[in-house]
């Protein structure tokens, strides 16, 4: 088997995994760049031979999540190529596309799906997903296996969310010991000394809802996860708000998740807003899910200046985005004289990226990508070769 890591040896963000073996040739995530932290866009010219340019020469692209940093590129894929990603997230990113300009939402309907834990084949590469969690819903790791040989991928995961607890115990069950571990390691490059858990989030959120009469939470309505923790902070008698597309993505959650019969994932509490709310909503009070657009920009105007004082503003999502000049996101925040962070990354803290590690034990090599800062993994200890690749560098299994 080889590995070719196209892009992400040295960069978050954009990621491009090529595993192949005699007959076969299989990607896991075409994404696209992230801009820097000043907003400056990365070069994307990145055309792949038989997959995005040329004559088709790929048999699949498996999708972890759909983050657009490894989705992206869905669009330039060539016809003819079979795509897999999880059966909820699918919905999620359908339900995007239909929404945004210049959506690609009859390339998504072609996405096939699989289950979780259950093995599939294309050709004779086996892939099995695992289920874990991240701050994009169902979002995977995948074992692959060809040659005799074991491959794990994580694709984006983490240990500190709702679901954290289960990711060990899946290892154990569904993977065991592989060959190579090609990991994320995004908190390699950055600071983890206030690393937030999710049910920390939630209880803080509580505290503040309490404080506060009226609470804008500004979060990505595909981050599941942190609009269920705001839906269970909500206290008795305020109102929880958003808009019909934030209830259609939250609607697509609910139908998968009933089987569970999760809490978390019950959205009930949340309204679509109506002009017939509009004073309910100021004699009550209200939890108010809100992004970066025109609608959300009106109620943060009218509040800015008729409740400054009572109103609140949560920012829960990367600091990075605020750090970027050009970011509309200042305009939502200017001007208020209560504004939080709150926010849990979707990413692995170093010891959970350690207990991994440990779970999967690879006996040949592991290959961190997903960070730019990836020999910072040689700091932790392991007992481990860890394999340094270069972008478009071949690793031969």
């Amino acid at each position: 088997m080889q590995i070719k890591i196209h892009r992400g040896t040295h960069q978050i963000g954009g990621v491009i995994t090529e595993i192949s073996s005699a007959t076969t040739r299989i990607f896991i995530d075409i994404g696209s760049e992230l801009p820097d932290e000043l907003g400056n866009s990365q070069s994307e010219a990145l055309p792949i031979d038989g997959v995005t340019d040329g004559p088709v020469d790929c048999d699949a692209v498996l999708f972890t999540h759909y983050h657009g940093d490894h989705i992206g590129r869905l669009s330039e894929i060539l016809p003819g190529i079979q795509l897999f990603m999880g059966p909820a997230a699918k919905e999620i990113y359908l339900t995007l596309q239909k929404r945004v300009p210049h959506g690609i939402p009859d390339k998504v309907e072609m996405v096939n799906s699989f289950t979780q834990g259950r093995k599939f084949w294309i050709k004779d590469i086996a892939i099995t997903p695992i289920s874990v969690d991240h701050s994009a819903y169902d979002a995977y790791m995948f074992l692959v296996e060809a040659d005799g040989k074991r491959i794990l991928h994580t694709g984006d995961f983490r240990g500190h969310g709702f679901r954290g607890k289960g990711l060990l115990p899946a290892l154990i069950k569904y993977v065991g010991q592989v060959d190579v571990l090609i990991t994320e390691g995004t908190i390699l490059s950055r600071d983890e000394s206030d690393y937030l858990s999710e049910h920390e989030l939630q209880h803080r959120a509580k505290l503040l809802l309490q404080d506060y009469k009226y609470v804008f939470v500004i979060c990505s309505s595909t981050n599941i996860d942190r609009i269920g923790a705001f839906c269970q902070a909500v206290p008795r008698g305020k109102y929880f708000i958003g808009d019909q597309y934030q209830k259609d993505i939250l609607n697509v959650v609910e139908n998968y998740a009933a089987q569970f019969s999760t809490l978390l994932y019950r959205f009930e509490k949340l309204l679509t807003y109506g002009e017939n709310l509009r004073a309910k909503l100021e004699t009550r009070g209200f939890c108010m899910l809100v992004r970066s657009n025109r609608f959300f920009q009106k109620f943060l105007d009218y509040y800015r200046h008729a409740h400054n004082d009572e109103t609140l503003v949560i920012y829960s999502m990367w600091s990075g985005y605020l750090k970027q000049p050009e970011s509309r996101l200042h305009d939502m925040i200017d001007g208020f004289s209560n504004v939080i962070p709150l926010h849990s990354s979707g990413h692995a803290d170093i010891k959970t990226i350690i207990d991994v590690c440990k779970v999967v034990s690879p006996r040949n090599a592991i290959i961190p990508i997903h960070s730019t800062n990836s020999r910072r993994l040689s700091d932790l200890g392991l007992p481990y070769h860890i394999e340094y690749l270069d972008d478009g560098q071949t690793y031969n299994l």
